[in-house]
């Protein structure tokens, strides 16, 4: 089964959400490739690319968005709790400096072109927490990342990853895939360095080509040409992008590889 393109996949979503969500508002939105679901504005970017990679279920993809849509408008009570109901289920968030996704919600700098968002981790949906929301908080930003990355290690303790290795038996590239929507973001855990650079050297390097993968890797020449072009081609064609540019991960931090 072929891909549809842009337009044909935005006439296959009205037509899947009219039928099977006959209650719910659905207009065009006011910026390219987005649409209002009941007044809120969506893009549509990463719904398409999950379309792409998998057009046999377009129509299941499309109702699971819309699900989901719906469950976080019901959910947003959430954005009016006190920080102590929700500490808990803080998580940070790695986001393209450009990503509208970061309009508006608490977030601060990484490096050059990345920020780190912070988040309400619900059960199948992922809610950024609002500047106006953390004002009522009366904490500061510090607290706010140091919470955040505490759920974070708290969450990856038992995480699994796949190493590979070369011919000579050296790991050249270790990959972390949980799919729980925080992958991106492991490459902040305060002890990735010192856990990995025995396998890696110091420094090494780190790819986050979309949220649902951390490649960590040599940083020699010949793997670093092997997994660039990869990361590239990821970044382009999978969804929840977070950037094509290579990290540095070293014992003072992370760095942008030129």
């Amino acid at each position: 089964m072929s891909s549809p393109s842009r337009e044909q996949f935005v006439e296959q979503l009205f037509k899947v959400v009219t039928k099977r969500f006959p209650l719910v508002k659905l207009a065009e939105g006011d910026e390219p490739f987005t649409v209002r679901v009941n007044g809120n504005l969506v893009g549509l970017e990463n719904l398409y690319r999950m379309s792409i990679l998998k057009p046999e279920d377009v129509t299941h993809s499309i109702e699971r968005w819309v699900v989901e849509l719906l469950r976080a408008a019901e959910g947003s009570p959430d954005r009016e709790l006190a920080f102590d109901e929700l500490k808990e289920r803080i998580l940070p968030m790695i986001l393209p400096e450009n990503s509208a996704a970061h309009d508006g919600v608490i977030s601060e700098s990484l490096v050059e072109g990345l920020r780190i968002g912070y988040a309400i981790d619900n059960d199948r949906t992922i809610a950024y927490i609002p500047q106006s929301h953390f004002a009522n908080w009366g904490i500061s930003v510090d607290d706010l990342h140091d919470t955040a990355i505490e759920n974070l290690i708290r969450r990856s303790e038992q995480m699994s990853a796949h190493a590979a290795q070369d011919e000579d038996g050296k790991i050249s590239l270790i990959i972390f895939q949980t799919m729980d929507g925080y992958d991106a973001s492991r490459v902040l855990l305060p002890t990735l360095h010192e856990k990995l650079r025995e396998h890696l050297g110091s420094p090494f390097c780190a790819g986050i080509p979309n949220r649902d993968i951390l490649l960590c890797f040599r940083n020699d020449d010949e793997t670093v040409a092997r997994l660039r072009a990869q990361i590239k081609e990821d970044f382009k064609k999978m969804p929840h992008q977070v950037t094509d540019e290579l990290l540095l991960v070293t014992a003072d931090g992370i760095a942008v590889r030129e």
